[in-house]
């Protein structure tokens, strides 16, 4: 989840089934790595592009993007595994 949150906090907030959550989560998942969405919105900055001023200039966002250089293919993924999962993404870029 984006917030960071367990699938059950979102269910609990909600007042959905964590099978809902996850079935919908996936929906919006496949509709925003598909190619009518993503070849439209997405654009994937170079390596010499600088930090948009959005981000440069603003005290939330700035600080957790003033030391990255780059990832894999460019893209930026945030991994919060659950504690059972968490030896699986120990050490993955």
């Amino acid at each position: 989840c984006v917030t960071g949150l367990a699938i059950d906090h979102v269910a609990e907030q909600f007042q959905h089934s964590k099978s809902t959550i996850s079935e919908h989560f996936c929906k919006i998942l496949d509709i925003l790595s598909g190619p009518k969405f993503y070849n439209k919105y997405v654009r994937i900055p170079g390596p010499h592009n600088p930090i948009p001023d959005a981000i440069f200039n603003n005290p939330k966002y700035y600080p957790f993007f003033k030391d990255v250089l780059s990832a894999i293919d460019d893209t930026h993924i945030n991994c919060t595994p659950t504690a059972e999962n968490i030896h699986s993404a120990h050490n993955w870029k």
